[in-house]
């Protein structure tokens, strides 16, 4: 038995790996095979905090300051958000309905879907 490590630089060099070894279902595969990384600016801290849960709660990570963690009043942070190509978009199908976190979920979205990644 080899094992090796195998790159993957967008989803569709993802589906056509796994094509090449007969398995369905490549493209949602696929989806979950490429990680992205954003960095966003300037969030209200309610706001990132509850991005950051989702992002947690679907096996994502969010990083974002302590003061924003623990709910200090009228702070904006910095965040970092990890996750898959299929994470960014549950996390966006989940926060959907919260008005008040679109222009950021938008964002997100825009920043995936025009990805290299995801593009090529």
């Amino acid at each position: 038995m080899i094992a090796q490590k195998l790159d993957l630089e967008s989803v569709k060099s993802a589906t056509e790996a796994i094509d090449s070894i007969g398995s369905n279902n490549s493209e949602l595969m696929a989806s979950r095979a490429i990680h992205i990384n954003l960095i966003m600016r300037q969030i209200q801290g309610k706001d990132a905090k509850s991005i950051k849960k989702v992002y947690n709660e679907i096996g994502a990570e969010a990083a974002i300051s302590r003061q924003a963690y623990y709910e200090e009043e009228c702070v904006k942070t910095d965040m970092i958000i990890m996750g898959t190509v299929y994470q960014h978009r549950e996390a966006k199908r989940i926060l959907s309905d919260m008005q008040e976190l679109k222009p950021y979920i938008d964002a997100i979205s825009v920043a995936i879907e025009s990805s290299k990644e995801v593009s090529n």
